[in-house]
């Protein structure tokens, strides 16, 4: 029996079942906790979040052994790799340099998951983190009683899941998975993905505007696959991790936005038995079924954090060599009364010697003070969280550098686009730009560029105004950027 757990900004999913190519789920539990906790997989608030873990686990009666854990963070450096084909212990020597530029943690772990092989190659998932923020985990769960036997990435495990969908076999199409105002897209094609991307957006669940959101990412996702010589058109666009009116309101917004495929919710298949009455519930749990999903070659941050760094050894072990067979030949060859004397002279002495230790005022005052140090340590250790949260707020804002006004300035020259920067406001991320040009299709391609540039999150614009002095079409545009940008 497995347990999987999903920590998400604002919800906590477990699926008790047992894992395999079959999936039978006994039960799902999910519970909303407040934000702050986490931030982005980082644990900012260690005794909020374990005191909600605590309650969760008490009222659903959850198993304390045998927890896989999934996380989705940007703390986690995901790869894609095809490497010469080699055992375990090669593609572990080879996946630090394959990591080398993008690496800055300071004790780094890596591990990785066996996709597919042919004869002369692998295709395998890697990840790299730091060991800290696995530990960060560990701890937390053992502090609760709880054994957490696996940790792996979001992105694998749903991975996992959706390869083995008849759903995605053998067609062209996009899976939007929906987590609060998150969203994870994936483009498949021939039952393999290529193509991952996380975008958070800024309007409610729910809402026209919302499944707007999601048409655009199609078309996004499309002109990528163009770019990527994948020229077969979109057949499906799956929705996972929404329901009921919620869906219809999405697949309607597409449907009206001209979205290529036509709009489904993904669903249950026989090798995957939910409980009774919860085939509805399927897609709120891909990730934390994928983990319930064995392979061959699979991710587990739990090994590589908890292995021990070997240290090497200072200068050579002569005394083992020398020392030890002579005094093994004399403990031999003394009587047995002596060594037994000698040993009882030796225990009296360290006897008194501990005794001395313990009672000595000095060692009684250094007890007290370590006492003191350890108050402070865990004062520290609060002020830490709290600058481990604020840095996660300021990293997930962008900037607005050279980088940024390079980028729209490429834009426009590669549509003879005219560019004024009218305003930027950081709190919201909003960036202001009057665009003019002699044909309004200028300025319209102009707009798709910046929206496949990557760097923002959203572009809004308003109606065009003819300057019949200067024969030029102008248009404000809004564009919102993203977390990426300028980095």
């Amino acid at each position: 029996m497995t347990t999987s757990v999903y920590l998400s900004n604002n919800t906590i999913n477990a699926v008790v079942g047992t894992g395999g190519k079959k999936i039978r789920v006994k039960r799902v539990c999910s519970v909303e906790i407040p934000e702050g906790s986490l931030i982005n997989g980082i644990i900012t608030n260690e005794a909020d979040l374990s005191d909600q873990l605590k309650e969760f686990w008490e009222q659903n009666k959850l198993p304390k052994k045998g927890v896989a854990l999934v996380i989705n963070s940007s703390q986690l450096v995901l790869k894609s790799l095809t490497l010469p084909k080699a055992g375990d212990k090669k593609i572990r020597e080879v996946l630090p340099m394959e990591f080398g530029d993008v690496s800055d943690q300071k004790d780094p772990i890596l591990d990785y998951m066996l996709e597919g092989a042919d004869k002369k190659t692998i295709s395998v998932h890697a990840v790299m983190t730091d060991r800290s923020f696995v530990q960060g985990y560990l701890s937390l769960f053992k502090g609760l009683g709880v054994k957490v036997s696996s940790i792996s990435v979001a992105r694998t495990c749903r991975n996992k899941l959706l390869g083995t969908l008849r759903q995605v076999r053998d067609k062209v199409c996009v899976v939007h998975m929906i987590d609060g105002t998150s969203i994870s897209s994936m483009l498949w094609v021939d039952g393999k993905s290529v193509y991952a991307t996380q975008r958070r957006v800024f309007c409610e669940a729910g809402t026209m505007q919302f499944g707007m959101e999601l048409a655009r990412l199609v078309n996004n996702i499309q002109q990528f696959a163009i770019t990527q010589q994948i020229h077969e058109k979109i057949e499906k666009v799956y929705l996972a991790g929404t329901q009921g009116n919620e869906f219809e309101i999405y697949r309607e917004a597409m449907a009206e936005a001209g979205t290529e495929g036509t709009c489904e919710l993904l669903q249950p298949e026989k090798h995957i038995r939910m409980p009774k009455g919860m085939d509805q519930e399927f897609s709120r749990y891909v990730a934390e079924l994928g983990n319930m999903i064995h392979v061959k070659q699979d991710i587990n941050l739990v090994v590589p954090a908890q292995k021990k760094v070997k240290k090497k050894e200072e200068g050579p072990r002569i005394w083992k060599r020398y020392v030890i067979p002579p005094v093994i030949l004399l403990a031999v060859l003394g009587s047995a009364a002596a060594f037994l004397l000698l040993q009882e002279r030796k225990k009296r002495a360290e006897l008194k010697e501990l005794r001395d230790y313990i009672e000595d005022p000095a060692n009684i005052e250094q007890c007290n003070q370590a006492d003191t140090v350890q108050g402070y340590i865990a004062e520290l250790s609060g002020k830490i969280a709290q600058i481990q949260w604020v840095e996660g707020c300021i990293l997930s804002f962008p900037y607005m550098n050279s980088s940024v006004v390079q980028e729209l300035q490429n834009c426009a020259a590669a549509q003879a686009v005219e560019l004024e920067i009218k305003s930027y406001d950081a709190g919201d991320g909003e960036l202001s730009v009057d665009a003019r040009a002699e044909e309004v299709t200028m300025i319209n391609q102009f707009i798709d560029m910046l929206e496949l540039s990557g760097i923002f999150d959203d572009i809004q614009y308003s109606g065009y105004t003819f300057d019949e002095t200067e024969l030029l079409y102008t248009i404000n545009v809004n564009c919102y950027l993203s977390e990426q940008a300028g980095r």
